[in-house]
């Protein structure tokens, strides 16, 4: 009787530790997760824009941003939730307004993560390139806040050679990534052929 006993203490205690090790945290999993980005937005011409409507965001959370200031470029434009349009790429407001997109289904502006936001090349971002290393971006938000990001990086990449993750996916620190046109007209004149991104880090908020 004994012995029985004690191989089922035995068999009880393996139970235990495989499942501890198969079988990892709620937190674990939500802290490794990442969002399933969208493909890259059209920003180039407005014809090949957004098939379907950009939607304002209607969140309660204040933490939802409104208003996008880049003093070096004279830049103050609203900025709007935006989800993919028709072909799957992340939308882009119309480019008969000054609107800035952002991509609402990923990080809000001064979480931890990468907010992305987007703009035709002729529209709210036509001075984008203008952007230089240093310069400092604001985003406020519906409390008012006012949240101060610095450029750390800015590429001009292929189409198709834009990094989806480091774009929409990079989870160490709160990132504010914006991307437009760049390059020349493709030969069917249906978008240009690289993307310009800036890549900008939280440094203060007020």
């Amino acid at each position: 009787m004994q012995i029985s006993e004690t191989k089922n203490t035995a068999l009880a205690f393996l139970v235990i530790v495989v499942s501890f090790v198969a079988f990892p945290s709620i937190e674990s999993l939500v802290s490794a997760s990442t969002i399933s980005p969208p493909l890259m937005p059209d920003t180039g011409i407005a014809e090949a824009s957004s098939t379907v409507p950009a939607a304002h965001v209607e969140m309660p959370d204040t933490s939802t941003p409104v208003t996008l200031s880049i003093p070096t470029i004279k830049l103050e434009d609203s900025i709007v939730g935006v989800g993919t349009n028709s072909k799957g790429e992340m939308d882009v407001p119309s480019g008969s307004t000054s609107n800035v997109g952002w991509y609402q289904y990923g990080t809000i502006p001064g979480q931890v993560g990468s907010a992305v936001v987007d703009a035709h090349v002729f529209a709210a971002f036509a001075q984008l390139r203008k952007l230089k290393v240093g310069d400092d971006l604001y985003v406020l938000n519906q409390s008012g806040q006012q949240l101060d990001f610095r450029v750390e990086e800015i590429d001009t990449y292929k189409l198709a050679d834009v990094p989806a993750d480091k774009l929409f996916n990079r989870a160490d620190e709160p990132r504010l990534n914006l991307i437009t046109c760049a390059g020349q007209l493709t030969a069917d004149h249906s978008t240009y052929d690289h993307r310009l991104v800036v890549y900008a880090v939280l440094v203060d908020t007020k």
